[in-house]
């Protein structure tokens, strides 16, 4: 199996919490984020289609320019 392109990673979290989310071209999303103090560098995998729209608006919104447009197929298709 071959791993997909990744699209873009974005940083959403504060200057204590860990929030970053790698778009892949498959529709899948890697989470990378502390839970709280004590859990930290948790790692979780999403599908594009289950984030809510306000994650989905952030996310685009952080997504470099030159890449938007891919970010927006795979949040927005």
């Amino acid at each position: 199996m071959t791993e997909s392109k990744e699209i873009c990673t974005v940083y959403l979290g504060t200057c204590d919490k860990d929030n970053d989310y790698t778009l892949y071209e498959n529709g899948r999303v890697k989470r990378f984020f502390d839970e709280n103090m004590w859990k930290c560098n948790l790692t979780g995998w999403l599908e594009a289609r289950s984030l809510k729209d306000d994650v989905k608006k952030a996310l685009l919104n952080e997504c470099p320019e030159e890449l938007k447009e891919k970010a927006k197929k795979l949040l927005f298709p």
